[in-house]
């Protein structure tokens, strides 16, 4: 077996944003502060019963697929355009379609990394007196298919 660990930084979890289609690892920028992501590909199944049967019979529908996670807010990305590309919180409040790439193992040569476009939303940044660091959800909704693919 061939476990994907990420404890070492050549081999994080990374997430690369740009308003353009990604074709190098260095287009648009990599989120930074990356707490924990999550890629969804849920494929939506119908369901139903007949007189005839006994058991329900299903069928697939098109998936719902996004990419969720949570960041610390770093205003350089959050707020501000980086390498031509607006910050997180532009990008989203103008419902901006993005192109990402979430790398499993760092970006080197014979990472792996699944991509895709689709629109940022569900920011929530938040602080306490706890935790005095400004923190975010943020997802992307993917519009359409995921692809995986190889640096």
């Amino acid at each position: 077996m061939a476990y994907i660990n990420v404890s070492s930084p050549t081999s994080r979890a990374i997430l690369q944003l740009s308003t353009a289609s990604i074709s190098t690892t260095s287009s648009g920028y990599v989120v930074p502060a990356l707490q924990d992501i999550t890629v969804s590909n849920a494929n939506g199944i119908f369901n139903w019963t007949q007189l005839d049967n006994t058991s329900q019979l299903a069928v697939a529908t098109p998936a719902t697929n996004q990419v969720s996670g949570n960041i610390v807010v770093d205003s350089s990305t959050f707020f501000a355009a980086t390498n031509g590309v607006d910050g997180i919180f532009d990008l989203s409040n103008n419902k901006t379609l993005v192109y990402f790439r979430v790398y499993f193992n760092g970006k080197l040569t014979g990472a792996k990394f699944i991509s895709g476009s689709g629109y940022l939303s569900n920011l929530a940044p938040t602080v306490n007196p706890t935790a005095p660091v400004w923190v975010t959800p943020i997802q992307i909704a993917v519009d359409g298919d995921l692809t995986a693919g190889t640096v």
